[in-house]
Order: C-alpha cells, then structure tokens, then sequence
C-alpha cells in the first residue's frame, strides 16, 4: 500500500488496514453527500515522516491532499489532517467522497438558483409561458375563502376576469435540480429525470415576503362600499369613481372603512377596519395618509354590471378596463358567453340569428336541412340581426348564410355569424367581479394617495355602468409583483430555505440514491428499484473466507415497527379533508411484519411540500377547470399571495367542455392543468404524488414497496470475503464492464448462497485483500 501527500511519499506500518466506511443507507442523504466518508490511518515515526508531519499546529495551517493506493489501485482520497502525535506515530484523517455540489447547495439560498428566467407579468406573457418550453409558469390557483353571501343579477353567473393576481409562479423541478449541479460543476446521470413523470413536476414559486403585521396594525384599513350607483358611458365610453360630476359618475370606489359600517342592504361589513386612522375623507375624496412613509400598492375587490352588446362569437363590447391610475391600467375582454347553436339546433325552437360586422341595409338569406331536404330556404332579413324560427315537426339542421350581392345574386356568407337563444338581443348585461393588484407607489403624509381618479373604460357611449356595494379595498404592504412588473428567476424563487432543501425533498418523495464520482464529476441519481440494478449480477461465491466469522442480523432490528410517509402541514382544504377522513391527505402508513422492530411510528414528512387538493375553479365561463388550491380562509396572518411549497404535475393545456372558455389571450377553449392529484379523465391519465393509492391512481408508496419488504421479511449478512485492490476500486467507479456496488452478488454463507445487495464495508486490508462486507439478502434470494 502506498501514501501519496501532496506528493510526497508517506511511510506505513507494516500491518496497516483501514475502514473505508462506506454505508449504502448514506446514498439517500444529500446532507451525507456534503459531509463525505473519512479513514482514519496511524502512521509510524521514520525519518522522512518525523520530517514532513512536524506538529499539528505548522501541519495543519496550510491545506493537503493524499491518495491512498495499492498496486496501482487508488482506494481512498482527499483532504488530510493531522489529529494528532504520539509514541506511535502520527494519527491523520483522510476526508474524501465530500461532493462539493452538496457542499454549495447545502449554503447556496434558494433565490440563488441560476433558471435565467425573465417575463413580464401581463396575461398576454402568462398565457405565452403555458406553451413554451420555459422552466416558470404562471399557472392558476384558487385561493381559499368562505362563498360570497351575494347573489347574481345577471341571466348568466358572475363572470369573474381572471387577472395577473390569480395566477402563481410554478418552477420546473427538472430545470431547478439541473441548475444546482451545473453551478456546481458536475453533469447529472439519471434516466429518472429524464421520465415524462420527472419533467412533468413542477413547485410553487414564493414572491419576497415581510413580516406586515407590525405596519399592518399601525397604518392598515379595508375600505368598502356600501350603496349601489348607476351612471352611463360619456362620449369617449367611459364612468369615473369619483364623487364629483354627474351622469358619467358613480361616487367614491369604496365609502367606510369604519368597522360593522352598514351597507344599503343592512348587511353590517365586519372586513372593514381603520387602523390609525389613515383612510378618510378629504373634500369629499376619500384619501389614504399613513403616519410614516411606504412604497406599497393595493388591492381592490370590484362588482359592477355593465350593459353589452354582442361583438363577436367570443367577445362582448363594454365596460372591458379599468384604470386604478399609478400605472394600474388593466385592460381585460368581456367573453362572449352565448352558446352559437349552429352546430345543432331542433324543430319549433326559436333562435336569434347575428351577422358580425354587418350593417342596416345588407340582406341575408338562412337556408337550412329540412326533413334531408338540404338548401330549404328559412328566411330573408336586413341588417345585423333577426328571429328566426324552426317548424314545427321535422328534423332540421345545417343552418347556412347567403348574402345579397351588388348584382342580385345570392352568394354564401364568408364573416363570421352565430344563432343564439331567441331570447336574447343583441344587447344585454353582464355582472363582472375583479381582483387587482397595483404597482408599488410612495406614500407618505405629505404626499398622501387619493383615490378619486379611477374610471372605467371600453363601452359604447349610452351604455349603463352599476357599481355594487360587493367592493373593497387595503393596501398591500408586500413587495410581490404586480400587473405589468418584470419578473425575473430571483422574484419568483424567494422561498426561505437553501438549496439542498428542494434535494431532500425530491429524494422522500421518489426514494431517490445519490452517488457522485469526484474524478468525472458526474452525479448519478436514480430511484432505489432502479440505482439497484437488480439485471447486473455478478458470481462471489467463490470469494468468501469462512474462516473468519460470519454474522447474520434481521433488517427489522434497524427500523421502527411502522412508517408514515407524508407531506408537511396543509392547507385549508385538505386540512380539512384530512379531518372528514381521519387521516392526512396524501399520506401512506405501513407496518413492519418483525416483533424484532424498535417501537414506535417513525414519521417520514416532506421537508419542504405540502400536499393539494384541486377543485372546480367556480368560475362561470369554465366551471369544469380544475384548480389547485391554496391558502386558508381563517388564516388572518398571511399575507394572502404566499404559501407554503407545493409540487405539482403540470399537464400542458386541457380542453374545456363546449360552451365553457377561459380568459385567455389566446381565444382558445382550453386551461393550464397541474394538479398534485388528478384521477384523470378521457383526454389526461390519472395519476397522484399521494404516497397511498387514491382513486385507483398508485401512490408513490410504489418507490418504497420493495424496501419495505425487505424491512420486514429479509436479513442481513456480515461476512469476509477476498477483495482485489482493482475489484475494490471498480465499485465506486460507474460505467464499467466491472461490477460496481450497484450490482446484485451472488454470495456463498455457512447457511446456503443468496442473492444480496452490498450495504456496508466495515473494513479492509489491500494485502490480504480481505474485505469485511455487510450485505442485505433480497426478497428473492435464492
């Protein structure tokens, strides 16, 4: 055997072994992997070694590496120090297999991950990041809250626009991972990362947080409105909030602010508070001073109905925007929700036919399939629109529009045109609820914020504005982003826990092994069935000494008698599953078959997630989209944007049923799909990061079922057995023809042979090549 330090060459005991202290159990701990495996070796007093240790003081104040070799076989390296000199020599430690991507990311924050992402928060760039390749998606999220006590006035349910605000920021797990090795110098091996299931996941983002409550109670209010107020679009197809002016105004946005204040209805508004004071009335203005100087933004709570007038199949023209003024001018669309009943319609039914972009004097003729009759004529009208009628009995459909050329003749309608309920006219009104959030303003009590030149924007002159006491607005003493803000990888990635956090919790969830080789700086990750590789078998039974003792162990004697693998703490709602269900959502217990088991529940939670439930988005244009949801209701102490780390599958874009839409740039009757649980339906598989089965989808209790069977029913075998300094070193290098620990050994015992994996090396001597080895029998051994 041979000592190489800092290329010097160390003398060694005649007799000199050493334990290479490798531990199978340590492959899942990215913490071990930081910290590495050391051996210690006594080195005789010699002339050249009395020369170069000296003390440890002098030794130890500049840095050394040593190589441990025999015949060429490197057994052991890296750092050295100097524990300590006796009369038997010199006692030092070689600390090596420390990866230094553990080391950094067990420092590294987690904001410091390099995704090199940029957009801006707008919906047009949200939409845009659902179909790219982008490692952020903004994907939407429904917030827990208690249902509104209010009821629509509209023929259709509220039609709430979605807004920048109701979509959260999702980071590709893959990309993230990815990233950590890569500033850290070393490329990633893993078939697993390359799965559809691995690519597909994705963790909530975080924005920066503060703690607000201390400026919360000093400066904080939640204003509301409390009587109902009508006005109509001036000649520019606006409505102000403002209490002065007449026909194109509706009064202040919101009115108190003073808690229980009553609205109209008698309702008695218990969100309404004014701490300090800070928002009142100024000339009839209402106007936010706080005591002490910010830079905040706010959020508003609006309900207002609008009169429409159908512009499109898709679109609607009216009141489509609202400017909040310091750069929160949202411009949204009003959907066109009618259903087109061209591509079926019945006998006797009457529908109303509209010609978009038509004019009063052209002429139309629809001609429909009557009885197989095909080209029957139906009826001739003028202008935009008309009511058209069905007959009585038959079978009727394939409606078809012809238009009266300059010359006489009839020729088939190329623009767009639609058939809706008879019922409805070309007009109408649409009841509309938003949540937004403006950009960071200063504030102070010199240069107070006034509220009074909001408007809303969009309609045809004439056209009614009602504005509902269901509005409110607080300012928002976080510094998340807002509409419109440029968003980069550090805005979006403020979770408050380091690098090495995300590492952990990606090895609970899939049992994943981490083994690194330092000399090619490749990290190979793979779940345990797969790092195992149980179709790579190598014959040892040969090999084993039986005259040195061999020691057998029950498996069972090293774990506890059962299990809970989980998630952290959740949410409102699936805290309030787990209640209704009598155990926590997304959980998996087992017990261990051996009496032989330590006592207790050794309970394995996520690090870092939380478990998901999805609901109906309770949206009216898309009730069937399913949306994760987050937050608690009763929780008064966040900040409402936040929350805690949750993983979730991203499924790209899901088609909604007919006659449902999302607000979507795009136009298309698609939604972005996530989801911790989906049991899947016609167009997407099911699936579940629950640990236990759910809804005939299989748990990730998949990745431990093998471990535990061998927890209860398998042993293990300490043996020795005749080990060559080169078959040593081939173990812990990947990629060869050799064997490596990853391997299945075939073993001979004083009980039979057996199958078995190798979990432990407790000790070996290059010169009699004897290694003193710990093996676990597989659950099919023989």
């Amino acid at each position: 055997m041979m000592l190489m330090i800092d290329r010097a060459k160390c003398d060694l005991a005649p007799d000199i072994r050493f334990s290479p202290n490798y531990n199978a159990d340590e492959l899942s701990s990215p913490e071990k992997a930081r910290t590495g495996h050391s051996i210690k070796l006594c080195l005789p007093h010699s002339i050249d070694n009395d020369q170069f240790f000296g003390t440890e003081a002098v030794f130890n104040a500049q840095p050394h590496t040593a190589k441990l070799s025999h015949d060429g076989a490197l057994l052991h390296s890296g750092a050295v120090r100097l524990l300590g000199v006796s009369e038997q020599g010199y006692e030092i430690e070689i600390r090596g297999g420390a990866a230094r991507w553990a080391k950094m990311a067990a420092r590294g924050d987690f904001d410091a991950i390099a995704l090199d992402y940029t957009s801006y928060l707008t919906p047009t760039e949200i939409s845009a990041g659902w179909r790219d390749a982008s490692a952020v998606k903004f994907l939407p999220v429904l917030r827990d809250s208690y249902e509104q006590r209010n009821s629509s006035t509209d023929l259709k349910p509220v039609m709430r626009i979605l807004s920048p605000d109701d979509y959260h920021p999702f980071l590709q797990v893959d990309a993230l991972m990815r990233a950590i090795f890569t500033t850290a110098g070393y490329t990633v091996q893993s078939r697993f990362m390359e799965s559809a299931l691995f690519r597909s996941l994705y963790m909530s983002g975080a924005y920066a947080s503060r703690d607000t409550v201390a400026v919360e109670k000093r400066m904080g209010f939640c204003a509301v409105r409390l009587t109902t107020a009508t006005a109509t679009a001036n000649a520019i197809g606006r409505v102000y909030a403002t209490p002065y002016g007449t026909n194109d105004v509706v009064g202040n946005i919101v009115e108190s602010a003073t808690s229980q204040a009553v609205d109209e209805t008698g309702v008695a508004h218990a969100e309404a508070y004014n701490h300090g004071n800070c928002f009142a009335l100024d000339n009839r203005k209402i106007v936010y001073r706080p005591t002490s100087k910010l830079s905040i933004g706010f959020e508003y709570h609006l309900r207002y109905t609008t009169d429409h007038r159908i512009l499109t199949r898709k679109q609607l023209r009216g009141f489509d925007g609202v400017n909040l003024g310091t750069g929160g001018n949202i411009p949204f669309c009003l959907p066109n929700r009618y259903v087109d009943h061209r591509p079926k319609i019945t006998a006797n039914t009457t529908y109303r036919a509209v010609v978009f972009e038509s004019d009063a004097t052209t002429e139309y003729r629809l001609l429909y399939t009557h009885n197989g009759n095909t080209a029957t004529h139906w009826c001739d009208f003028t202008g935009r629109s008309a009511q058209v009628t069905t007959p009585l009995t038959g079978s009727v459909a394939q409606p078809v529009l012809y238009t009266r050329t300059s010359a006489g003749a009839w020729t088939t309608y190329e623009g767009d045109w639609a058939l809706y309920d008879g019922h409805l006219g070309e007009t109408g009104q649409t009841t509309v609820e938003l949540c937004l959030r403006t950009p960071t303003q200063t504030i102070s009590a010199q240069s107070p914020k006034y509220f009074n030149t909001i408007f809303f924007y969009g309609a045809e002159p004439g056209m009614r504005f009602t504005l509902h006491t269901q509005c409110s607005v607080r300012p928002l003493f976080s510094p998340a982003p807002s509409y419109g803000a440029k968003v980069t990888t550090v805005d979006v990635t403020q979770h408050k826990v380091k690098q090495i956090a995300l590492l952990e919790a990606m090895q609970h969830l899939f049992n994943l092994q981490f083994f690194t080789d330092e000399q090619t700086k490749k990290v190979y990750i793979e779940p345990a069935d797969d790092f195992w590789d149980e179709s790579r078998r190598v014959d040892w039974t040969n090999r084993t000494d039986f005259a040195q003792p061999i020691r057998w162990e029950d498996v069972a004697l090293r774990v506890h008698e059962s299990r809970t693998y989980g998630y952290g703490s959740g949410d409102g709602a699936t805290a309030r599953l787990s209640h209704e269900e009598g155990a926590a959502f997304g959980s998996w217990h087992v017990k261990t078959d051996s009496y032989a088991a330590i006592e207790g529940d050794d309970k394995r939670i996520s690090p870092l997630f939380s478990p998901t439930l999805s609901t109906p988005s309770e949206l009216a244009e898309a009730p069937s989209a399913l949306l994760v949801q987050v937050g608690d209701r009763d929780d008064t102490a966040g900040d409402g944007i936040n929350f805690a780390p949750r993983i979730v599958r991203y499924c790209g874009l899901h088609t909604l049923p007919a006659g449902e839409r999302w607000d979507d740039p795009a136009g298309q009757a698609v939604y972005p799909l996530a989801a911790f649980h989906f049991a899947g339906d016609a167009e997407q598989e099911g699936f579940t990061l629950c640990f236990a089965d759910r809804d005939g989808q299989q748990g990730l209790h998949r990745f431990y079922d093998r471990q535990e069977r061998i927890n209860s029913q398998r042993r293990e075998v300490t043996l020795s057995l005749h080990l060559a300094p080169h078959e040593y070193e081939t173990l812990f290098t990947f990629d060869t023809a050799a064997p490596d620990l990853r391997w299945v050994f075939r073993i001979a015992t004083d009980e039979g042979v057996y199958n078995a994996t190798l979990r432990r090396i407790v000790d070996y001597n290059p010169t009699t090549t004897l290694a003193r080895c710990t093996f676990t029998l597989l659950s099919h051994d023989r």
